[in-house]
């Protein structure tokens, strides 16, 4: 069968390149990006693609001229739209017979199910990463799914009481909640600047069980319970430390690594965590520094 190929239309570099790189790593598409929509008209006309996906915040031209032109160009190209983040796709551009929507944020694993709907065709056998999409109920979410530890570093195996039960989390003083959530759009920004350089599925800032903020594809619902989890095992984590008589009582990073999927987590204090979940395709050396940096520049909202 021939491997699709898809044109990813997006003014944001970062997001656009993202998910280019996420239909490709699936090993399903072939997939390009390009960032206005001059350059998509011009790749349009002069390269065949069998689906162009358009994001709705595109700067130099309006979505919907966009999508006029592509149909001009070629009637039956088949396109998908991106609305702007937490808005509905406007009724004029349904209007236009799109043939599927791409709602932020969104789960990489899920994106083969929801490009072959684009394309009219049946539905993908499970994609590369080895991950299935998230059942309805709640579970824990698809990095750790996806992710059977098969290595760690810096951390020994995760300890559990004489009862079976987790270790209690680290409580965080409330002031110290407080004062990083009051600061949460400085946050955020930090934590996009670390996505754009190590795109991951999932940053996350933990104070306690607590998520102060997150970036990444994972949705909010996932990052929650993933919070849980990540607090767990480095509560766990923190008791051998201090069994072993490591300085602070804790380890400061931990590395849980699978075929698919890392997951790294740096202790920047007492209960508050920076943890990615990312593809195991994106180098070590280049999470650990940088993870470092942002921790440096984050150290200033922990009080």
């Amino acid at each position: 069968m021939t491997v699709p190929n898809i044109l990813v239309i997006d003014s944001d570099e970062g997001f656009g390149n993202m998910l280019k790189e996420g239909l490709q790593s699936s090993r399903q598409y072939r997939a390009k990006c390009v960032h206005t929509g001059s350059n998509a008209l011009e790749s349009v006309v002069e390269e065949p693609f069998d689906l162009v996906i358009i994001d709705m915040g595109l700067a130099d031209m309006s979505p919907i001229t966009l999508v006029q032109a592509i149909r001009e160009a070629k009637n039956n190209m088949r396109i998908m739209m991106i609305p702007l983040m937490g808005q509905e796709l406007p009724e004029q551009v349904r209007a236009l017979n799109i043939n599927g929507v791409l709602t932020k944020p969104f789960f990489v694993g899920d994106l083969p199910d929801m490009i072959n709907q684009a394309l009219g065709r049946r539905a993908a056998p499970a994609p590369a990463y080895g991950s299935s999409s998230p059942p309805a109920a709640p579970t824990p979410p698809p990095p750790t799914k996806a992710a059977p530890v098969s290595k760690t570093e810096e951390v020994p195996v995760s300890t559990i009481e004489a009862n079976g039960e987790m270790p209690p989390i680290s409580v965080v003083p409330q002031e110290t909640v407080r004062f990083l959530r009051a600061n949460e759009s400085e946050i955020l920004r930090l934590l996009d600047d670390l996505n754009v350089e190590v795109r991951a599925e999932a940053i996350l800032l933990i104070a306690g069980r607590e998520l102060i903020a997150q970036a990444g594809m994972l949705d909010r619902q996932h990052c929650q319970e993933l919070t849980l989890l990540v607090a767990q095992s480095s509560q766990a984590a923190a008791q051998a430390a201090q069994f072993l008589g490591e300085q602070n009582g804790r380890f400061i990073q931990s590395l849980h690594e699978g075929e698919a999927y890392r997951l790294y987590t740096l202790t920047l204090a007492n209960g508050i965590l920076l943890s990615l979940a990312l593809s195991s395709n994106v180098p070590l050396g280049m999470i650990r520094h940088q993870s470092r940096q942002v921790a440096e520049q984050l150290s200033r909202f922990i009080i």
